[in-house]
């Protein structure tokens, strides 16, 4: 397959790197700092899903590079962070032939709206990943995978190419990866995972296992979760577990402890002074409290104090 990883960065290198080590023809387009060591050395992969080394002859800086229907891609895949989906949207419409399918895999709420703005329903599939990747110039890390990624479709669509048939096509690369009905279900659990964590976690810049060692941090991650479940049952979401507190067992006895050491990009993004996601993840659900008339409290204080500290970068 011709694919093009729009966005390459951490997640989306580390899936363009297993693609193109199957044999796909795969163009990444990313940051010069990070093209340009790959161009010279090629992709570095290391970490829990072993240690690669990637060549790749299509390396792009620029969308412009790429030029309307120039390269026919019968896959693209988006994994831009949140605030810039809009953009990346727009500038990757015009890249789609009729056989052209997108799936993006990004954190938060509101993007998968965004994109069906731009990108017909039948050409596109959703994405869900959790899975830890650290960058620097040129290498991606494996630093902690909780589950497999999933890929479902637009309830009621027709895709082009069915949610098994990418599944099929990430396994084959030795991705694990699998077909779900219901992805929003999905997605809607990793946004109460990471509002109770990304945030949190990164105001008292610790790992996630260290949030267990406070009962006023395991309180604030309960209101958090509460109201995630109180907006995510308004809005009609099949939640899972279906109710508040079955999470809260769930996170700290299972998922916490799975990924104890893992601190959160959203830190990272901190210390260097880029602006983070947390619009798409606790702001979103604030916003979603507000349209709902149901108070978030919690979550408005988590996304005040990353405002805060964030400044700078917006």
């Amino acid at each position: 397959m011709n694919i093009l990883i729009f966005g390459s960065g951490a997640v989306g290198s580390l899936i363009g790197g297993f693609l193109r080590k199957a044999g796909h023809q795969v163009a990444l387009l990313g940051r010069p700092w990070h093209m340009d060591v790959i161009g010279q050395n090629g992709l570095a992969i290391k970490g829990i899903w072993g240690t690669h080394r990637v060549r790749f002859s299509k390396l792009y800086t620029d969308v412009r590079e790429l030029g309307k229907g120039k390269l026919d891609f019968d896959l693209i895949i988006l994994t831009v962070k949140s605030f810039d989906t809009a953009k990346a949207v727009s500038e990757t419409a015009p890249l789609l032939s009729k056989k052209t399918v997108l799936v993006s895999f990004q954190n938060g709420l509101g993007n998968i709206e965004i994109v069906l703005k731009k990108i017909p329903s039948e050409q596109y599939l959703i994405g869900r990943i959790i899975t830890g990747v650290d960058i620097t110039p040129g290498a991606v890390e494996v630093t902690v995978s909780a589950d497999a990624l999933a890929v479902g479709s637009v309830h009621g669509s027709k895709p082009l190419r069915s949610p098994q048939e990418i599944a099929d096509l990430f396994t084959r690369s030795k991705i694990p990866a699998r077909a779900v009905p219901n992805i929003p279900t999905l997605i809607w659990a990793k946004v109460i995972y990471n509002c109770a964590l990304n945030g949190p976690s990164s105001i008292f810049e610790i790992p996630y296992g260290k949030m267990l060692g406070s009962a006023d941090r395991i309180a604030s991650m309960r209101k958090i979760v509460d109201e995630c479940y109180q907006v995510g049952q308004a809005k009609g979401i099949a939640l899972d577990p279906a109710e508040a507190e079955a999470f809260m067992k769930l996170l700290v006895n299972e998922l916490i402890p799975r990924t104890a050491a893992h601190y959160p990009s959203m830190l990272g993004d901190l210390r260097k002074g880029r602006r983070t996601e947390i619009d798409a993840l606790n702001g979103a659900i604030c916003r979603l409290g507000r349209e709902l008339n149901i108070p978030t409290p919690e979550n408005q204080k988590i996304t005040g104090l990353i405002h805060g500290r964030e400044t700078p970068a917006r």
